[in-house]
C-alpha cells in the first residue's frame, strides 16, 4: 500500500510538472540588468538615498553612469520626511511617533529629457521614545530612517522592474 501512495505522488508531481511547463510557465532569474545596462542617477542632495539606489541597481546588473544618455536617467525632484506624535501615555511617559518618507524621483529614458515623468514613494516607521532612554530613542530613529530608504529604493526598483517586463511583455505579443 505504501507504494502506491509513493508512485501516486511521485506521477501526480511529473502530471503537474509537465501541465505547468506546457502552459509557459517558468522560473524568472530576470533582474533590471535584463533590461537596461546603465543608469544615471543625480540625488546629490541625499547622500544615503544615492547611495541605496547605486547599490540595488549594481546589485541587478545595472551600471551607474555619469553620461546623460544613460539607459535611464534619474534626479530626485522632493524628499520629504514628516513627524507626527501617534501615541502618548502620560503615565508612562512613552510616546511614540510616525515618521513619513515621502520621495519623487523624476526619470526618463534614453536621455530623452522631454519624456521626463514623476514617480512618488511613501514609507512609514514607528519610533518610540522612553524618556529613560533618550540616547537609544536617536538610534532607534536613525534605524527607521534608514529603513525607509531602503523601502523606498526597493519600492521603486521593483516599480521599474515591472514597467520593463510588461513593456517587454506587450512586445513579445
Amino acid at each position: 500500500m505504501r507504494i502506491f501512495w509513493c508512485f501516486r505522488s511521485f506521477f501526480l508531481f511529473v502530471a503537474t510538472l509537465v501541465l505547468v511547463s506546457g502552459c509557459g510557465f517558468y522560473l524568472r532569474t530576470t533582474t533590471l540588468g535584463t533590461y537596461l545596462s546603465s543608469v544615471n542617477i543625480d540625488i546629490a542632495q541625499s547622500p544615503i538615498l544615492e547611495k541605496e539606489l547605486i547599490l540595488a541597481f549594481l546589485l541587478n546588473e545595472v551600471s551607474a553612469s555619469d553620461s546623460e544618455s544613460a539607459d535611464l536617467s534619474i534626479r530626485l525632484k522632493d524628499s520629504n520626511l514628516q513627524k507626527s506624535t501617534s501615541l502618548v501615555v502620560p503615565r508612562e511617559g512613552l510616546q511614540e511617533y510616525e515618521l513619513i518618507l515621502q520621495v519623487t524621483f523624476k526619470l526618463w529614458f534614453n536621455g530623452d529629457e522631454e519624456s521626463a515623468e514623476n514617480i512618488s514613494f511613501t514609507k512609514a516607521g514607528r519610533v518610540r521614545v522612553h524618556p529613560n532612554q533618550l540616547l537609544s530613542t536617536s538610534a532607534e530613529e536613525q534605524k527607521v530612517r534608514t529603513e525607509l530608504i531602503q523601502g523606498v529604493v526597493d519600492d521603486f526598483v521593483h516599480d521599474l522592474y515591472l514597467r520593463y517586463a510588461r513593456q517587454q511583455g506587450s512586445e513579445s505579443e
